[in-house]
């Protein structure tokens, strides 16, 4: 399989972690939130919910980050993945 090929695959797989790793912080998190409900007004659980929601991804976003740069470290991916990006030209 050439870079391409390799790089496909590991994207398509980060993007099944990611998702898995989304789903389970932001359960997490919800059942914080819907624990603390009796503590909680109305007003500050209508704005909770939508924050524990966004912190689960904000959270998923980084632990990803982080393990896929474990991942391509620990496994050493680097040589046989394509760059994402194109090095910018000089010259342009």
């Amino acid at each position: 399989m050439n870079k391409k090929v390799n790089t496909a695959i590991f994207v398509v797989c980060g993007t099944l972690v990611n998702l898995v790793i989304a789903a389970v912080f932001i359960v997490l998190l919800m059942i914080g939130v819907f624990q603390l409900k009796p503590y909680l007004g109305a007003g500050a659980r209508d704005v909770a919910v939508p924050l524990a929601f966004f912190a689960g991804l904000v959270l998923a976003l980084l632990v990803y980050q982080q393990l896929s740069k474990w991942v391509v470290t620990k496994f050493g991916l680097s040589d046989k993945l394509a760059p994402f990006f194109n090095p910018a030209r000089k010259g342009r």
